[in-house]
């Protein structure tokens, strides 16, 4: 807890404004999304990992679209990030 708040300290001594560091790593969060998502689908439709518990039809479509909302989401992060320079 020190070492958080000892870091939070520096930062804050540097003058980089805080918001900006959070929407920053907001948007490389949104961009690395996909790349934790997808172990998660494929771990999921492991039937020799999950036994009986393996998604199933729906589950697998379900899963399939949020993977596509994630994957337009990430590659529409960074453009949208430089075209509105971050929403100013």
């Amino acid at each position: 807890m020190a070492l958080c708040l000892l870091v939070g300290a520096l930062v804050v001594q540097t003058g980089i404004d805080p918001i900006m560091i959070t929407e920053y790593s907001l948007i490389f969060s949104a961009v690395a999304l996909p790349l934790t998502y997808l172990p998660v689908l494929i771990a999921a439709n492991d039937s020799d990992y999950l036994g009986e518990h393996v998604n199933g039809r729906l589950s697998n479509g379900l899963g399939i679209a949020v993977l596509a909302v994630v994957i337009v989401a990430a590659v529409a992060a960074v453009p949208l990030l430089v075209v509105t320079g971050m929403g100013a």
